[in-house]
């Protein structure tokens, strides 16, 4: 076992964010998770979300940056791929094509890859783990 073995990730501050998100909205958003988190936060937030007194809907999508540090505006501008995960049902779907048209004005489609939340957030964290080695 080693250093945390057993003990979960805080991810109290990714909910905070989303109990303000709930707090302020007036309708329904699509939450986007841009940083490296625990895998299952973007669940974790949907929670939250889904408790607003409000009624209202929201989607969670995980879209991880693949920035290097001294070329990260170039990787913006220019990035070899886009990764969204959302939830796999038709809103969630539907919320991932939002964003996939937003990056479609410069980004060639075929580097834009779809997924579901848990695999966008590993696929995160694995590529982490290579670059760290």
């Amino acid at each position: 076992m080693g250093i945390g073995a057993g003990r979960a990730a805080n991810i109290k501050n990714c909910e905070l964010c989303a109990r303000k998100i709930a707090e302020v909205s007036d309708s329904g958003k699509i939450v986007v998770e841009k940083s490296t988190v625990p895998v299952r936060t973007a669940q974790a937030v949907r929670r939250v979300l889904e408790c607003n007194d409000k009624g209202l809907k929201f989607q969670v999508l995980s879209n991880p940056e693949f920035l290097a540090e001294g070329t990260a505006m170039e990787d913006l501008k220019a990035p070899d791929r886009v990764l969204i995960g959302g939830v796999q049902d038709e809103d969630g779907i539907k919320a991932a094509e939002t964003l996939v048209s937003v990056y479609a004005n410069w980004v060639p489609r075929e580097q834009i890859l779809t997924t579901n939340l848990w695999s966008s957030e590993l696929s995160k964290l694995v590529a982490n783990a290579f670059l760290a080695q």
